[in-house]
């Protein structure tokens, strides 16, 4: 009868939610140490990403930034080369100032004041309690592990947006012979911009640091 009973107890509904409830806020106890190293080993490489395209596109310029000097240049083209110089050791220098924070600061900064996190304007439409939203607006007000993934889910779609307009940009200033499809860049463009409005052009900077 004893038997019965904790048999009984064991298997009732709360205690299946709860043992349910439980094992997922385990396993985002989990994901969240898995996020803050995996996001170290991002920043490195966002930073290679960027001194890779700022590479390539100064030695894109090799013996075509001294042409006017050389021969008669259509003024556009000129100005698309300058153009290409001045974006090149820009990336070059956004990778050097994140590897060592002060280019972080600066894009915090920068970047801030835009409008964005638009997502949660709509997650407020559908009626949940705004309250329940401030520990995933601010990971400071995070209590809960899963408060803290979703926190983190957000920053890393808003690093993967941010990464495609970097590397759409980088792709329409560069755009002899290397776009085959400059629609497809330009839809690229348009979603990492639209993406960083919903979720914001800045959660992830601060894991960079």
């Amino acid at each position: 009868m004893v038997l019965f009973f904790l048999i009984k107890k064991d298997l009732s509904f709360e205690n299946v939610v709860d043992d349910i409830i439980l094992g997922l806020e385990n396993w985002c106890v989990a994901f969240n140490d898995f996020f803050l190293i995996f996001i170290q080993y991002i920043k490195y490489i966002f930073v290679f990403i960027l001194l890779a395209i700022g590479i390539l596109t100064l030695l894109r310029l090799r013996g075509i930034y001294l042409q006017p000097r050389l021969k008669k240049v259509e003024k556009e083209e000129d100005t698309l080369t300058k153009s290409r110089l001045i974006l090149g050791t820009l990336y070059i220098s956004f990778a050097f100032g994140i590897l060592f924070n002060y280019g972080t600061y600066f894009l915090m900064w920068i970047l801030d004041p835009l409008p964005d996190r638009i997502i949660f304007n709509f997650i407020e439409f559908s009626g949940i309690n705004p309250l329940y939203l401030n520990g995933i607006k601010d990971i400071s007000m995070a209590q809960l592990p899963h408060e803290k993934t979703i926190y983190y889910c957000f920053s890393s779609i808003s690093l993967t947006c941010f990464l495609d307009i970097v590397l759409s940009l980088w792709y329409l200033i560069n755009n002899n012979r290397i776009i085959n499809n400059p629609r497809r860049t330009m839809i690229c463009l348009f979603s990492g911009v639209t993406g960083c409005i919903l979720f914001g052009f800045t959660p992830f900077l601060p894991f960079f640091l």
